[in-house]
């Protein structure tokens, strides 16, 4: 049997299932691909890294407890 050549298969429970469609300027969408590479990931973790930490401080701020 041959071994598989790259990363393992993530469990089914961590996968990303569901998509979010943002439409953007030109500007925003450079200035995004910017901070990404200057954080060294890719763009839609670095937006998702963003909005999850701006929507658990706008949820504790309203006294909700998010699921992130």
């Amino acid at each position: 049997m041959k071994t598989r050549k790259g990363r393992p298969p993530k469990p089914t429970e961590d996968r990303k299932k569901r998509y979010l469609q943002v439409r953007v300027t030109e500007a925003e969408k450079n200035a995004f691909d910017r901070a990404a590479e200057i954080a060294h990931i890719d763009v839609s973790a670095w937006v998702r890294e963003r909005l999850c930490a701006l929507a658990r401080k706008e949820l504790a701020a309203m006294g909700e407890k998010p699921d992130l």
